[in-house]
């Protein structure tokens, strides 16, 4: 049995779900403890992992998060090998479980909150409790090598983070659900660009939108699939009604995550473009599980120019990357690609090669298996 805790909701945190399905595959049983919010987005679980979602019972945060704790302290497997902390939150009640049943400990930090001045009280507190802690831990796997080193240094950890990129499981095969939900809605465009995930800021989707009087056709679109803020979204649809090009602009509502490569691979260009706001964003070259996902679908990159980005699209010759600050830069990439079908055919192809060979998730989460089964786990 292995104890994964999660404060939030497995169902859209790609790296729970396919690591669960491979640790099932792998003849493990998986036991996630997790937050209750309320939503379902239907994931199929393997048969052998149990999903407990436990309920809020306050609304104040620091009061919330002592009460899931106390719930999970209560809930949790005392037979389970390993325990398994998933961020910051989740690491201090796997840390007190593995002391209390002298089991192995593993933190998977995917988010990492480097500038505590932007966190409420209670969260400087769990972040002093992670900095205290995760050196303690006898696993640390990250999404990103540049994270993972801020990460190793910021948290002193006594050996350097085991990176596992947070990729798809597989390829998706053809679909065209993406220009049919389009056309269901009015939009008909010969070329589609593709922001998938939750919409928000950080995303340079003003400066992308902006960009849009200098593409080179109006039969080209963006489509922005996910949820997110209703009042942001709101000012980006009269954003774009104000430069005029609200006909090239749609979002679309969020669907589970085994749905969104129906998606994705009806797309010409996959955006990821980050505005770096945040350690997140700053180092978000494998940990952008959109930027897998549209490599996985043999889509071409429109990439952040930063290093990390930069080197994964150089080295992969799999798409483009521009200023996303600048709707200049961002309209030269996406003219690039689209008026040269050609050239960004083989980028997709380059991109779904290089996810095949190096980056699909079966790939990159083998060592974590190997670890486990050298400690007879």
């Amino acid at each position: 049995m292995i104890q994964a805790i999660f404060y939030g909701n497995p169902d859209g945190y790609p790296p729970i779900i396919n690591s669960t399905r491979l640790l099932a595959q792998a003849g493990y049983t998986v036991g996630i403890l997790c937050r209750d919010d309320g939503q379902d987005w239907r994931i199929q679980y393997p048969a052998t992992a149990t999903v407990r979602r436990l309920p809020e019972t306050s609304r104040r945060t620091w009061a919330a998060y002592l009460a899931f704790v106390r719930q999970v302290l209560r809930q949790a497997h005392a037979e389970a090998a390993v325990f398994v902390g998933h961020d910051m939150h989740g690491l201090l009640p796997a840390r007190l479980l593995a002391s209390r049943y002298r089991r192995p400990l593993i933190y998977h930090c995917h988010d990492f909150a480097l500038e505590h001045d932007r966190l409420a009280w209670g969260g400087r507190l769990v972040a002093a409790f992670e900095r205290r802690w995760a050196r303690t831990a006898d696993l640390v796997i990250v999404p990103d090598a540049e994270r993972g080193e801020v990460i190793r240094k910021t948290l002193q950890l006594p050996q350097a983070p085991l990176v596992v990129a947070n990729a798809p499981l597989q390829a998706p095969p053809p679909s065209q659900r993406l220009p049919q939900s389009l056309q269901a809605l009015g939009y008909h465009w010969q070329r589609i660009v593709l922001r998938q995930g939750n919409v928000g800021p950080g995303h340079a989707l003003e400066a992308t939108i902006r960009s849009i009087p200098s593409w080179g056709s109006k039969t080209w679109g963006l489509a922005v699939l996910g949820g997110g803020d209703p009042g942001f979204k709101r000012a980006l649809q009269q954003l774009a009604a104000d430069l005029g090009v609200q006909s090239q602009v749609a979002f679309l509502p969020a669907v589970p995550y085994d749905e969104v490569s129906e998606f994705t691979v009806g797309a010409d260009i996959g955006h990821g473009l980050y505005n770096p706001i945040n350690l997140s964003h700053q180092t978000a070259t494998t940990s952008s599980n959109k930027t897998l996902e549209y490599m996985a679908a043999g889509i071409p990159l429109l990439a952040s120019d930063r290093p990390g980005l930069r080197d994964l699209v150089s080295r992969y010759a799999c798409g483009v990357v521009a200023d996303e600050s600048n709707p200049h830069s961002i309209a030269q990439a996406v003219n690039r690609l689209l008026a040269n079908p050609e050239q960004a055919r083989q980028m997709g192809a380059n991109g779904r090669r290089a996810f095949s060979e190096v980056f699909c998730y079966e790939k990159q989460f083998a060592p974590v298996l190997a670890w486990l089964q050298a400690r007879g786990i």
